[in-house]
């Protein structure tokens, strides 16, 4: 069975146009907070493999090339991603917060690419009850005084519940729609279900499309939120 690889484009092919369409990205919603910062991001999607894990890691890339002090927070807790993007083994993590009382400072990962991670650790039943608890708020204030930016890669809207809850604990959220592969009726779902939940929503990001067959677009292109 082929394992997908996740590219980190701002960081292996920094002068490509998909590198700068992050960057890009991470302009739009710095213009879009300019008086309050967004310090919490969360990207998710409708459906599984649109793209929000690549879009989270990459966003993240551009915030610590940019010299700030960013975590990336995997909290798709029942299929973990972060780890196989970042070549970690997934042995610690949010688990051993929750059910080990570790100390969170024992859980942080510090990468070579400057990224704070905190993986998921082991498999955390009912992870939809967690997510709700004060424990898990209180983290994310403490991480809020710690770091510049927090960026959370949540599961997929239409999957579980836990991308809605993830979606409270947050500034704002970024939507990723797979080009000819997100169908439209499963974004729209998705988007009003994040709209009924009181989800702030920054703006969506198309992506996986083919620049050699779509000229003038980017890999990933930022939209804006009124559009």
């Amino acid at each position: 069975m082929e394992v997908f690889e996740y590219k980190n484009v701002v960081i292996e092919t920094p002068n490509s146009p998909q590198a700068e369409a992050y960057r890009k990205l991470e302009l739009n919603i710095r213009m879009d907070s300019i008086d309050n910062p967004y310090k919490v991001i969360q990207i998710t999607s409708a459906t599984p493999e649109d793209g929000k894990t690549t879009t989270a890691i990459n966003l993240a890339a551009v915030y610590a090339e940019k010299n700030k002090k960013v975590l990336l927070i995997d909290f798709d807790l029942r299929r973990p991603k972060i780890h196989r993007a970042f070549h970690k083994i997934n042995d610690l993590g949010f688990y051993d917060f929750i059910v080990n009382e570790k100390p969170i400072e024992d859980l942080i990962i510090k990468d070579e690419s400057k990224i704070d991670l905190l993986l998921t650790g082991n498999f955390l039943s009912s992870p939809h009850v967690i997510l709700q608890s004060k424990k898990v708020s209180d983290l994310i204030d403490k991480f809020r005084n710690e770091y510049d930016v927090i960026i959370v890669d949540s599961p997929p809207i239409l999957t579980v519940t836990d991308a809605l809850l993830i979606s409270d604990l947050v500034d704002g959220v970024v939507y990723v729609v797979s080009y000819k592969k997100t169908k439209k009726d499963q974004a729209k779902i998705g988007l009003k279900q994040l709209q009924d939940n009181g989800a702030n929503i920054i703006g969506a990001v198309l992506s996986n499309i083919d620049v050699k067959k779509a000229k003038g677009f980017y890999n990933y292109y930022y939209y804006e939120r009124e559009q």
